[in-house]
């Protein structure tokens, strides 16, 4: 079972419990920064730069362990599924009738 995780956030109690990030994705800590030098005519005003990745997040809730099928993880479960409903169908052969 995963490990409950506990703290406290302005004198109240926190719960929290690691989740990993679905297959395939990777969390990335950025910072904003300067244009890299002899880059001056780039039109961007605003530079990022990744500072860090991660593969687990951890999900915090007031009082209580996170439940597993609410919230945070519910959400990391949405991207797998929209990559498999978005990805390209295989065709099929014509002469096969479908079901009904």
């Amino acid at each position: 079972p995963p490990q409950e995780l506990w703290a406290s956030f302005r004198g109240r109690r926190m719960g929290g419990r690691e989740l990993p990030l679905p297959h395939g994705y990777r969390g990335v800590l950025l910072r904003e920064g300067e244009a890299p030098p002899g880059d001056d005519k780039d039109p961007q005003e605003r530079w990022v730069m990744v500072t860090g990745t991660f593969d687990v997040i951890t999900d915090w809730e007031a009082d209580v362990i996170p439940s597993p099928t609410r919230g945070l993880a519910l959400a990391l479960q949405w991207g797998p599924l929209a990559h498999a409903i978005h990805a390209p169908v295989p065709e099929t052969d014509s002469s096969e009738e479908a079901e009904p």
